[in-house]
């Protein structure tokens, strides 16, 4: 097997008479969860030195691959939820693997941009088509003027961001989203100078949030706001967290995360995250938080997927993922079954099903209810008696080591010396 490193991927080539497979490893892609440790059947991958990478203390491969161990095989590829490790070979079949779904209602997506601000790993793009607000409201008259009030309940406001992109008089401060409540903004800004009181945002808005009131404007005329779009998702990036499922103010996104389990808390005494983020740092969900009054850390439930990464990067020992059920995506394989059994023992307390033993009743074919006079054993003869008595006899004196030893050497002089003293 070959290794071949380009910047983040690190390929290992495997070649045969007549078949080429390539493992390729992305680098950027892996978190360090240690999955594809836990399943490999060669023992082929360990993991790297995963705590001082979340420390930021130095750069390396989170995993490290054995090529000397490596088949390859494509359980690691089928037990990461990453696509970090991907097998390609010619005419490949399609295994199964470890996949979380998500489904769009399309008929309840507004859509919006917050999924797209929420999302912790790029997965979700939204288009937006949409008039701006200048284009749908016709002044009759030169003068354009309006009086009225605008109020914005921030209390409400999910912060979809559409009235932002109909309107410039409404600014909306982004910000990274952080845990527990996902908030992609710090505040919503209304500027009254550019506001004409149109009541299009208003009616646009998914959590009635806004509420306008005009009192007088100019001679005016207010046009249909027809709003259109589509959310696409890569799932080749998703991990499916379930956050945007969480977040949507109109429930149109179903998401079925790969893995359901919990997190057990233990020296919760040693946890200091004043001094140490790694698992801040590495969790891939942005799941994991201080909170402000409590010691230590909390993990959000409206994200974690339970892969792994913030035990392998505590260096205390504080946490421990327990997976407790696993989905995965099948491909009606030939080897399914083998490989469902290696991804299995990522959950917690499983152990493999004993194998059926198959057995069936002998039964004779003739039913003999008396023996005859013809088969009955002969009595012993005086000869089997003597016979019997050597070899017990025998038997006795190969139970003693010198016997042996001088048996395998072939010395018969010594060996009758010794038996005859025996007798």
């Amino acid at each position: 097997m070959q290794l071949i490193s380009v910047d983040h991927l690190m390929e290992y080539e495997w070649k045969a008479e007549k078949l080429v497979k390539k493992l390729k490893f992305h680098q950027d892609r892996c978190v360090g969860c240690g999955l594809c440790v836990k399943v490999c059947p060669e023992e082929a991958i360990i993991l790297g030195p995963v705590k001082e990478v979340a420390a930021g203390e130095i750069e390396a491969p989170l995993i490290i691959i054995d090529e000397t161990k490596c088949t390859p095989c494509p359980i690691c590829s089928a037990a990461c939820p990453f696509n970090a490790i991907a097998l390609e070979f010619e005419n490949k079949p399609e295994y199964l693997k470890v996949k979380g779904k998500i489904e769009i209602d399309k008929e309840k997506c507004i859509p919006c941009i917050l999924c797209e601000k929420v999302c912790p790993r790029s997965a979700i793009k939204v288009e937006i088509k949409m008039p701006k607000k200048d284009e749908l409201v016709k002044y009759k008259t030169e003068e354009v003027w309006a009086e009225g009030t605008i109020k914005i309940d921030e209390e409400k406001c999910v912060y979809c961001g559409l009235c932002e992109i109909l309107c410039d008089a409404i600014k909306i401060v982004w910000t990274g989203p952080k845990p527990p409540d996902y908030k992609p903004a710090l505040a919503i800004i209304v500027n009254e100078e550019k506001c004409d009181y149109c009541k299009l945002c208003e009616e646009l808005c998914p959590v009635e949030a806004i509420k306008v009131e005009c009192k007088s404007s100019a001679p005016r005329e207010i046009l249909e706001l027809k709003l259109k779009g589509e959310m696409k998702v890569d799932e080749h990036e998703c991990i499916y967290c379930k956050l945007c499922e969480e977040l949507c103010p109109v429930n149109a996104v179903k998401v079925d995360k790969v893995f359901e389990g919990e997190i057990e808390m233990t020296n919760l005494e040693k946890c200091d995250p004043s001094g140490c983020k790694n698992c801040i740092n590495i969790c891939p969900a942005n799941s994991i938080f201080v909170p402000k009054r409590e010691k230590g850390i909390k993990i959000s439930d409206k994200s974690c997927m339970y892969c792994g990464a913030c035990e392998e990067a505590c260096p205390e020992q504080v946490l421990k993922v327990i997976r407790k059920s696993i989905c995965i995506e099948t491909s009606n394989n030939l080897w399914d079954n083998p490989l469902r059994k290696h991804l299995f023992k990522l959950l917690e307390g499983y152990t493999p099903p004993q194998p059926e033993i198959y057995s069936r009743p002998i039964r004779p074919r003739v039913k003999i209810t008396k023996v005859p006079k013809s088969l009955a054993v002969p009595p012993k003869s005086e000869g089997f008696e003597i016979a019997k008595k050597i070899i017990e006899k025998l038997t006795e004196q190969l139970r003693d080591r010198r016997v042996r030893f001088l048996l395998e050497l072939g010395r018969v002089k010594q060996l009758k010396e010794i038996l005859t003293k025996k007798k």
